[in-house]
């Protein structure tokens, strides 16, 4: 049986100061950059960019292109697709509209739709909701990593050096797991593999496409073993703004090669969005 457990510890202290703590050659440590990054992403309460992400579906690397509107809390929601299919527009905003989105498909059925997130319309070819958007749901499993493992960490993650990235000066830094593996796990009442991902920072995606006989992420599990992996990857390599100490690049392996890659594009942190933007009937949509 697969070991699933994280030591009890809540202090973000404890967290960061159990990084690596190797300087780079501007004297900055992995400790210093990661308590940064943690605590610049927690400060962000609206954010604007583009996401060009690559996938890895039924052993196909699938690219998507969007850009985003986002308010952290409430959770509100724009996404307009350009790759590959443009003009479609999803609209989230919580507590409205029943918690679903609202759909563009700019194309057939030719009118708006009410979908739930995590429905397996949304969910088609995607190993993300739109509840992921921002930085919150990486910045949560690199805590969750660095806490789970952290008399180990020093060992497990570096700086790899500088790379200027999109006219931005930023530090590559890897963090690599020479634990991750697959095991059996016999799923409680009431889990399915939204609940297991969630509790244990998996990859809800991962464990769908290793257990074929799992038909969606919401069916029951009570009693039935599965196969799941320990940890959320392998390797990750981040590639960190030197000056806005934000990810702009995350990399995901696993023991495959590489699972998925996000790209934060024109990332404008905290702009004034105005409330009429998260709205259908904002001027510059179309739903």
């Amino acid at each position: 049986m697969i070991k699933l457990f994280t030591k009890k510890n809540s202090s973000f202290l404890i967290v960061v100061c159990s990084l690596f703590l190797t300087a780079n050659s501007q004297g900055q440590t992995v400790n210093e950059i990661a308590k940064a990054m943690f605590a610049k992403t927690k400060s962000i309460k609206t954010m604007t960019y583009t996401m060009r992400k690559i996938e890895r579906i039924n052993g196909k690397q699938i690219l998507q292109v969007s850009s985003a509107k986002l308010n952290r809390d409430p959770l509100k929601v724009y996404l307009r697709q350009s790759q590959p299919k443009d003009g479609i527009e999803v609209l989230y905003v919580q507590g409205t509209n029943n918690n679903h989105a609202l759909i563009n498909p700019n194309g057939f059925p030719w009118f708006s739709v009410n979908l739930d997130p995590y429905g397996s319309t949304m969910r088609e070819n995607q190993h993300h909701t739109l509840f992921n958007s921002g930085y919150d749901h990486v910045i949560s499993i690199l805590e969750h990593l660095y806490v789970k493992y952290h008399e180990q960490v020093e060992s497990m993650t570096k700086i790899e050096g500088s790379i200027v990235w999109e006219n931005h000066n930023c530090w590559i830094v890897t963090l690599s797991n020479p634990y991750f593996k697959y095991g059996s796990y016999t799923a409680q009442k009431g889990e399915t593999l939204l609940t297991i991902a969630a509790k244990y920072k998996l990859s809800e995606h991962m464990m769908l496409e290793k257990n074929p006989s799992i038909k969606n992420y919401n069916e029951s599990l009570a009693g039935k073993t599965i196969l799941i992996p320990n940890d959320y990857s392998s390797k990750m390599i981040l590639y960190i703004d030197k000056a806005r100490m934000i990810p702009l690049v995350m990399k995901v392996y696993d023991n495959e090669g590489l699972y998925e890659q996000y790209e934060y594009l024109n990332v404008s942190i905290n702009p004034v969005i105005k409330p009429e933007e998260f709205q259908s009937t904002y001027k510059d949509y179309h739903f």
